[in-house]
């Protein structure tokens, strides 16, 4: 057929208005499903139930900017916050739900959802190590440190049928029934949320740890040197505290109880540092475990100031034994990293230890095998503030690999520890670059090494004299 041009026109203009009410139509009908369609909102959860559980509120800010609280386990079987969905708020599609929690004597949590028949679907955390444990199916999780002691825990799922959903504490990984002591089974609480969303935050790992070295006890004896420190901490982002606790541990709990409650006010967790050389030697090791149980004693003894964790400072290569036998001195400090582990494991503490970066350059016999010494006492510790006293990204990165890899594999958390003390040789300090500089690379870093290795958690300071002479 033949048209005319003034037909071809009219072809045209029919044409194009018949496409523009198919596109008007479409559009229509997209409103209509946004409009008519169950939906849950992005949102705060508000009103939620609890089951075998005590929640007192323990703070205005937690680390999402809310009010949180402290959740406390009693009778037996579950320990919940429960939210129920209501007939508006059920639907289909992917949603994620998440809340921040922190350790205060229970290590495990778990997110849950429960279907119309009933099931109830668990993810669980450890709060401890930083990572995910057993999960159901049809859960996607991560875990991300927000620094001060405190994680945010999320879990993705298909809201298809889901009814309630649930914030737990747990006796273990996979172990939700239990029966419930207020004064161990506790732990923060804050910022539950319901979002829309495809998957859970990528950066799992998102490490936010930036500790420092304190190793005077007057920083908790002395109200205005307290002061001093806290105002310190804040201006340099500072959320993690190794405190040096001898004197106050053996002398003055009360006055180390209000240090660590001002801290956590803060938002900065704070571990029981315990420092000496010769205490690596068997004769010596009844002194550390003397201390070991005060401070096991103290955390009982204050629940509302537990200190995140005990960390042990024994460089067992500085004593003059190790020149002569290296291995008998080595071996004796695994000795007691056992025993201290078993005797902070029942007060739900976990052991943190300084380690040299030069470490993985040393093969160790013990026990019928031979492995490098950077292995063994990651094994035989919770987690590891490595330090890596080196002043350049490349140095820090490079050296802390083959540790980083190792306590990735193993589950185990690490810290990469920089110096600012003025020692030779200058390779090792950021004495020389100033704060600046530090900052930067740190920041670098932090960047690099959060992305590549799960065990890592951020960065630390030695310490705190010298980091505050420490030029801009």
């Amino acid at each position: 057929m033949i048209l005319s041009t003034a037909d071809s026109t009219r072809a045209g203009s029919s044409a194009s208005f018949s496409h523009a009410f198919f596109y008007c139509s479409l559009i229509f009908l997209w409103l209509l499903v946004a409009i008519w369609a169950p939906q849950v909102e992005a949102k705060p959860l508000q009103d939620l139930r609890v089951n075998n559980l005590e929640s007192v509120g323990a703070g205005p800010s937690g680390p999402g900017g809310d009010t949180f609280y402290s959740a406390r386990a009693y009778a037996y079987g579950a320990h919940d916050y429960i939210y129920d969905l209501g007939a508006d708020e059920e639907g289909a599609g992917r949603r994620v739900l998440s809340a921040y929690f922190k350790d205060t004597g229970s290590r495990w949590v778990y997110l849950a959802s429960r279907n119309r028949n009933g099931q109830i679907s668990r993810t669980y955390f450890d709060l401890l190590a930083g990572t995910v444990g057993a999960q159901d199916a049809g859960h996607d999780a991560a875990i991300s440190a927000q620094g001060g002691g405190w994680y945010r825990l999320s879990i993705a799922f298909e809201l298809r049928d889901v009814t309630s959903l649930y914030f737990g504490i747990a006796a273990a990984n996979g172990a939700p029934f239990f029966a419930g002591d207020p004064g161990i089974n506790r732990v923060f609480f804050s910022g539950p949320r319901l979002d829309s969303g495809a998957a859970v935050p990528t950066a799992a790992n998102a490490a936010a740890t930036r500790a420092m070295w304190i190793w005077k006890a007057d920083t908790v004896l002395d109200i205005q040197r307290r002061n001093e420190l806290m105002t310190f901490a804040a201006n340099r982002e500072i959320n993690t505290f190794y405190i040096d606790a001898r004197t106050p541990v053996l002398h003055n709990q009360y006055m180390l109880a209000e240090f660590i409650r001002a801290s956590q006010a803060r938002g900065i967790s704070v571990e029981l540092l315990f420092g000496k050389p010769e205490w690596a030697l068997y004769y010596n090791h009844h002194e550390v475990l003397t201390l070991i149980d005060e401070a096991t004693g103290f955390a009982r003894r204050y629940p509302d100031a537990k200190p995140s964790a005990v960390h042990l400072d024994i460089e067992a290569h500085l004593v003059h034994q190790w020149q002569g036998d290296r291995n008998a001195v080595a071996n004796q400090l695994l000795d007691l990293y056992e025993q201290v582990r078993n005797r902070v494991a029942p007060a739900n503490l976990p052991l943190i230890v300084d380690m040299p970066v030069w470490y993985d350059q040393y093969v160790l016999p013990r026990r019928g095998q031979s492995r490098l010494m950077h292995e063994w006492i990651i094994d035989s510790s919770d987690g590891v503030a490595l330090m890596d006293y080196r002043d350049t990204e490349a140095r820090i990165i490079n050296d802390a690999d083959a540790e980083l890899r190792y306590a990735s594999a193993s589950g185990k958390s690490m810290v990469v520890g920089v110096e600012t003390m003025c020692i030779n040789p200058e390779q090792i300090t950021f004495c020389e670059e100033g704060s600046g500089v530090m900052n930067a690379v740190l920041g670098r870093v932090n960047s690099r090494l959060r992305s590549s290795h799960p065990s890592y958690r951020g960065v630390a300071i030695h310490h705190y004299e010298d980091y505050r002479r420490l030029r801009p």
